[in-house]
């Protein structure tokens, strides 16, 4: 793989360059144990399951082995479902960035939506408020069940999630809005 690199054009930096000195430095520990076919497979596998970047710019995270984790990374594939964007309707004034609230929300989440950190609120004020609602966070296992609520458009949703071989992904959604 660093011949292939190398041969590519990666041997042409200019090696005093403090950017390339450190990408030279992080590309040997990342590689060390893993060979360069999987550490990209790995990498691209990745993101496809953990949603979106953190709110830094970088890579998603890649442990999600504790029941808080799995609740974040569960969270981030929901708020960013394209099923539910067109009802969250961010671009209207109040609305963004995207404020969400739950009585079952881990006391350490931290996610993003539309590159701005989601604001968690202890809830709407009024139907008039909008707040996404999650008002059901049931996780099994490996699988996980979603359900929520947006007053300020009058829907209901839900999502099923499953955690496979690289992480979680959602599986099926339903977004519903109901009449007044």
């Amino acid at each position: 793989m660093f011949l292939l690199l190398i041969a590519c054009g990666g041997g042409t930096k200019d090696p005093e360059s403090p950017a390339n000195a450190e990408s030279d430095g992080s590309e040997a520990t990342a590689s060390e144990g893993k060979s360069g076919a999987d550490e990209a497979d790995d990498s691209s596998n990745e993101r496809k399951s953990a949603g979106t970047p953190d709110a830094k710019g970088g890579p998603p995270s890649t442990s999600a082995t504790q029941s808080g984790d799995d609740a974040t990374a569960i969270l981030e594939l929901v708020v960013n479902d394209p099923e539910l964007d067109p009802y969250l309707k961010l671009g209207e004034p109040g609305r963004f960035p995207l404020k969400i609230a739950g009585t079952k929300l881990p006391g350490d989440l931290k996610l993003v939506k539309a590159t701005e950190p989601v604001q968690i609120v202890s809830g709407p004020k009024d139907k008039g408020d909008p707040v996404l609602v999650f008002t059901d966070i049931e996780i099994s296992g490996k699988k996980a069940t979603i359900r929520y609520r947006y007053d300020i458009e009058n829907v209901r949703g839900s999502a099923n999630l499953t955690k496979g071989q690289y992480g979680w992904e959602l599986t099926n959604s339903r977004v519903t809005q109901h009449k007044q």
